[in-house]
């Protein structure tokens, strides 16, 4: 996903936050690759179901990034944990595909 398309998914029509959006969706592209895996990173180009939980994830990290909170409460994003449980399989069934070609 490139800086472009994720400030209009997320409706950020200035330059001023570049520097803290990239940083939150390199944060958020990470987070998700270690959920679900990371020896075949190529399973997540041109993935609509990835992107879309990378712009979810950067969206929450740039609007919360104070380390603080008044409550002891911790918040669930349930769209991306659904994602995340819709992409795990998919990525094993890839990476099952990947790994059986590269043997014949």
């Amino acid at each position: 996903m490139d800086l472009t398309h994720l400030k209009q998914a997320i409706a950020i029509d200035t330059d001023v936050f570049d520097d803290v959006l990239t940083v939150s969706m390199k944060a958020a592209e990470r987070y998700i690759q270690n959920a679900v895996g990371t020896e075949h990173l190529e399973f997540y180009q041109n993935n609509d179901l990835y992107d879309l939980a990378v712009i979810q994830l950067t969206d929450h990290y740039f609007k919360t990034r104070s380390a603080t909170t008044e409550k002891g409460t911790e918040v669930t994003l349930y769209g991306l944990s659904s994602i995340i449980l819709q992409l795990k399989p998919l990525y094993r069934i890839y990476a099952q595909k990947q790994e059986t070609s590269e043997e014949l």
